[in-house]
Parts: C-alpha cells; sequence; structure tokens
C-alpha cells in the first residue's frame, strides 16, 4: 500500500487531504468532524480581530460543483475561537493550521495569540481582503512572521497579478505557500426575481468549486517553479484525479472546502483512501513520488530528453500543409458510440456512418475537443 503521509514545514501529516478556511472549519465540532472524516490536516476558518457579521443569504450554488460565498470571516471572537475550539481540534490529534487575517496590525496581534496557545502546528494568512500588490503582501507576512515562532504559509488569491514578483518578495519571510483562494467578486441572480443569489450589500460573492480548478492548478505549478518552499493547492479539488493533478504540478498537500459543503465531511476519508488506491494502480509507492511529476516531465521535454510524456516543442497548426497537422484517431475497441465527440464538434468534421467513425479532415482544425470530451479515451490527437 502507497505511503500518504507528507511532511510539510517539518510537520507530519497522516495524508495531504486537508480541510481548507471555510465552513468546514468554522469551530472545533466541525473541524472535529472533518477529523473523524478522514482529513489528514485540519484548516480553521480565517480569524480577524473583529468577528465578521455576515449577510443572509451567504452560500449559493450557480451551477453543479461550484458554490458562491460573501461569508467574510469567523463570527467567533477569535479569543473564543482560540480558548474553546482550538482546543477541540487539536484533541484530534491532527496538525492544526490557524488561518488569520488580514491587515499587518491584525495579523501580529493574532499571530501572538496563536503561539501563546501551543495548540497549533502553522499558521496562514489570508490576503483576501487586502490589497494585492508584493509590497502590501510583504508587510503583511513580516508583521506575522515576526509575531510567531509558528510556520507561516501565504495564501495566494487569483487576484495577484504579477505571480513571480509576489512569490520572488514573499519567498524569503514565508515558510510555504497555499494557492489558490476563492475568485471574485462573482455574481449570478435570479431572472424572473432579479434578486441577486447572496445577501451582500451589492450581491457580490466569491466563487469556488469545481470552475476554478484549472486556475488553482496553474498558480500550483507556476509557484513551484519559482520556490523549494512547499506549496499547497486548493480550489476546485472534487475528485481523486484532481487531487493528483495538484501533487503532480508541484503541490505537497491540497485543501479542500466546495466538495465538503457539498458532500459532507466524509469526503476528506474517501479522497485520501482512493488517492491510496491509484498510486498502487499506477505503481507509486509514496505520495512524494508523485508530487511534481508533471514539472519534472515538462522541463525534461524541454531539455529534450527522452521519456518525457509532454511534447518538447509547440505543435502548430499548418493550413498551407494539412497533411502534417494532427488529427483525432478513434480506437474503435474503447468507442462506445456515444456520439459525444460529434456533438461537440462545431466545425461538423466528425460524423459517424453505420457505426464507424469518419473525419473530414478539409474541416477539422485540430484543436482536440473531441478528444476531452469523449468519455472512453477513446480519441486521441495524433
Amino acid at each position: 500500500m502507497a505511503e500518504l503521509g507528507v511532511t510539510v514545514c517539518g510537520i507530519r501529516f497522516p495524508n495531504p487531504v486537508w480541510t481548507a478556511a471555510g465552513p468546514g472549519g468554522a469551530d472545533g465540532k466541525l473541524l472535529a468532524a472533518a477529523a473523524r472524516g478522514g482529513a489528514g490536516g485540519l484548516v480553521t476558518k480565517t480569524l480577524s480581530v473583529t468577528p465578521a457579521r455576515v449577510p443572509v443569504p451567504n452560500i449559493a450554488t450557480p451551477f453543479s460543483g461550484s458554490l458562491l460565498n460573501a461569508e467574510l470571516w469567523s463570527e467567533i471572537d477569535y479569543r473564543a475561537f482560540l480558548d474553546v475550539e482550538l482546543p477541540k481540534a487539536h484533541a484530534t490529534g491532527l496538525p492544526v493550521v490557524v488561518s488569520v487575517g488580514y491587515t499587518p496590525e491584525e495579523l501580529a496581534l493574532l499571530g501572538r495569540e496563536v503561539d501563546k496557545t501551543g495548540l497549533a502546528a502553522a499558521v496562514e494568512f489570508s490576503i483576501h481582503y487586502t490589497g494585492k500588490d508584493p509590497v502590501t503582501l510583504a508587510t503583511q507576512a513580516r508583521a506575522l512572521k515576526h509575531a510567531t515562532r509558528l510556520p507561516v504559509l501565504a495564501k495566494l488569491s487569483p487576484a495577484v497579478a504579477d505571480l513571480a514578483a509576489a512569490v520572488k518578495i514573499l519567498e524569503p519571510i514565508v515558510d510555504g505557500f497555499v494557492a489558490i483562494n476563492s475568485l471574485g467578486p462573482a455574481l449570478d441572480f435570479d431572472v424572473e426575481t432579479r434578486r441577486p443569489l447572496l445577501g451582500s450589500r451589492d450581491g457580490r460573492g466569491w466563487l469556488s468549486g469545481r470552475a476554478i480548478l484549472p486556475v488553482g492548478l496553474h498558480y500550483v505549478e507556476t509557484i513551484a517553479g519559482l520556490t523549494a518552499k512547499p506549496v499547497i493547492g486548493a480550489g476546485g479539488v472534487r475528485s481523486i484525479v484532481d487531487a493528483v493533478k495538484y501533487l503532480m504540478a508541484g503541490a505537497s498537500a491540497v485543501q479542500v472546502c466546495t466538495l465538503a459543503v457539498l458532500r459532507g465531511q466524509e469526503v476528506y476519508g474517501r479522497l485520501a483512501e482512493g488517492l491510496s488506491t491509484w498510486l498502487d494502480a499506477h505503481g507509486f509507492h509514496s505520495v512524494e513520488e508523485i508530487r511534481g511529476l508533471y514539472r519534472r516531465e515538462r522541463l525534461a521535454a524541454a531539455m529534450g530528453r527522452a521519456g518525457g510524456a509532454i511534447p518538447a516543442e509547440v505543435r502548430l497548426r499548418d493550413p498551407a500543409t494539412p497533411e502534417a497537422n494532427p488529427y483525432p484517431a478513434i480506437d474503435t475497441e474503447r468507442c462506445d458510440l456515444c456520439l459525444a465527440c460529434q456533438r461537440a464538434c462545431i466545425h461538423r468534421a466528425i460524423f459517424f456512418e453505420d457505426k464507424t467513425f469518419h473525419l473530414d479532415r478539409t474541416a477539422c482544425v485540430s484543436c482536440g475537443l473531441c478528444c476531452t470530451v469523449c468519455p472512453r479515451a477513446a480519441l486521441t490527437l495524433e
């Protein structure tokens, strides 16, 4: 059986599936439920000096697998959380990461108070409601780092415009990174009533869940290429494969929020068990073996080494020499004639006659969409 344990900032976690700063970490009871559900690490909802006053309603689902939220931060006074809720989480025996925010002054105060408890394994700071420029981020990070002896994780927002500059200025200060926070502001409303789904002043909130997975993967893969410090992937994990993608992109662990809200706290254990099965089935002995595998193969391909799964050069479609372009090829043994590829081809290059796949190469633009919509992986671009 594959080894699921991971070490992040010198802290040993029994598996790489953690809670994320959100509803699942709102109090000690919920964190304990996550532990029973199989989480490998516990991250609290973000604490700030002043308890949040949250609008209602504050969570909605705009489409399957994603959430809009206007939850803000913890509604519990930070003193009460540290005195009453944090001990309940600590009693589970799992490492607890306390999320804090937002200004440098608030971070310094909270960092000292968390440190005094002796119950936290690390602190994570959120930049959700503050400036996203590198100088502001560095000021926040220094304030927290100087206030605590605990490892400090910087949770980056997808609103950070210059990611390389942010990582460069934060790297000497923090002990690791988390990416990404929810994306926004975002808006949805009912067309019949013209009322927003959320009760915030302007109806806006933050988008999480499956819709932001590719953004999170981009951030994690980029950060992992800029620093040797650990990166925790967050945003859009809803399956074992999603967790594997984050790990292969360079993450040391993943945080899960939306899936637990929609499916229950047992999702952590199901993901961890599924990850173990996936690793065994693919011949890997540990999480560490796949960490950064996508990055390593990209680098190997770019350097022209054999064995990389990713092409060393970008393939460009050439209308002048269509015979040299890649086209979808079908594995007839895999194909079950579902016609998903035919429906997805806006150029109408794919059609079936007498249960046989046909491709009009004069119409095909080699976009590759047909390969990704096939539920049985029967098409490849060759």
